[in-house]
C-alpha cells in the first residue's frame, strides 16, 4: 500500500513539471476576409431591392384582391339579403296563392250549390207556372169565344148567343136546350172603334160546347167566328202555329191544332225539325 501511494505522488509531480516547462504560443484572433470585389456587394444590394419591389408588388396585388374580395363579400351579403327577401316574398305569395286556392274552392263549391238550388227553383217555378197555365186552361175548357156579333148598349150577350145558335147553327129551342152559365164581352170598349168586342161564354155542359165548336163551319160566309178560349200563353203558341197549319192543309195533309200543339199526319209538329 505504501508503494502505491508513493507512485501516485510521483506521477502527479511529473505531470506538473511537464506543464510548467512547455512554452505556449499566443493565439491570434481570426480576421474576417473582406469581399473579393465592391461590385459583388452592389449586385447583392440590387438583388435585395428587387426582392423588396417584388414583395411590395405582391402585397399591392394581394391588397387589391382583398379589396375585391371585400366588394364581392359585400355583394354576396347584399345578394344574400335579396335572396332572403325573395324567399320571404315567395313564401308570402305561396301563402296568398294557398288562401286564394282555398277561397276559390269554397267559392266554386258555393256556386255549384247555388246553381243547383237555382236550377231546382227554376224547375219548381216552371212546374208551378205550367201548373197554373194548365189550371187556367181547364177552367176555360167549356168556354167559347164568339167574334163579330153586333155590339149594342144594354145588350144581353147570353140571349144573343142563343139567338145565333137557333138562326145560324139550326139548333131548335137553344134557349131551353143549351145552358150558358155566364157570358160577357172581352176587354174594354174603345171610343171610335167600330169593331165589336168578342163575347166569351161558359157552357154548363161540355157536350154542348163541343157540338157548337164542331158546327162552327156553318158560319162560313158570315163575319161571325167561333173559337175555343185558352190562356194567353197557349193562345200565343197557337197563333204562331196557324201559318204551319194552313201550309199543311194546302199540301193536302191532315192537320189540326190541339191545345198548344200542331199535329200533322199524326205527328206533333216541331219547328226545329225539318218536315
Amino acid at each position: 500500500m505504501a508503494f502505491k501511494q508513493h507512485a501516485s505522488k510521483r506521477s502527479a509531480q511529473s505531470s506538473n513539471n511537464t506543464s510548467l516547462n512547455t512554452p505556449t504560443k499566443a493565439v491570434q484572433p481570426k480576421i474576417s476576409k473582406p469581399n473579393n470585389t465592391p461590385d459583388k456587394t452592389t449586385e447583392e444590394e440590387g438583388g435585395q431591392s428587387n426582392k423588396l419591389d417584388e414583395i411590395h408588388n405582391t402585397l399591392k396585388i394581394m391588397m387589391k384582391k382583398l379589396d375585391k374580395l371585400d366588394v364581392i363579400e359585400g355583394r354576396m351579403k347584399t345578394l344574400e339579403e335579396d335572396l332572403r327577401d325573395v324567399k320571404t316574398s315567395m313564401e308570402y305569395a305561396h301563402a296568398e296563392i294557398t288562401d286564394l286556392k282555398t277561397s276559390h274552392e269554397i267559392t266554386t263549391t258555393f256556386n255549384k250549390e247555388t246553381k243547383a238550388r237555382l236550377d231546382k227553383l227554376e224547375k219548381e217555378n216552371a212546374d208551378l207556372h205550367n201548373g197554373i197555365i194548365d189550371l187556367k186552361a181547364r177552367s176555360m175548357r167549356d168556354n167559347l169565344i164568339f167574334y163579330n156579333l153586333p155590339e149594342i148598349e144594354h145588350e144581353n150577350t147570353t140571349e144573343m148567343i142563343h139567338q145565333l145558335l137557333e138562326d145560324k147553327l139550326g139548333m131548335k129551342d137553344a134557349k131551353a136546350q143549351v145552358k150558358i152559365d155566364r157570358s160577357h164581352r172581352l176587354g174594354r170598349k174603345r171610343q171610335g172603334n167600330p169593331k165589336p168586342r168578342p163575347i166569351v161564354a161558359k157552357f154548363n155542359y161540355h157536350q154542348d160546347k163541343e157540338f157548337i165548336r164542331r158546327n162552327a163551319n156553318k158560319l162560313k160566309g158570315t163575319k161571325i167566328g167561333i173559337s175555343e178560349q185558352f190562356p194567353d200563353e197557349i193562345a200565343r203558341v197557337r197563333q204562331a202555329l196557324y201559318p204551319e197549319l194552313k201550309k199543311a192543309k194546302a199540301e193536302g195533309k191532315r192537320a189540326r191544332i190541339v191545345k198548344d200543339k200542331l199535329i200533322i199526319e199524326g205527328i206533333v209538329f216541331n219547328p226545329t225539325r225539318p218536315t
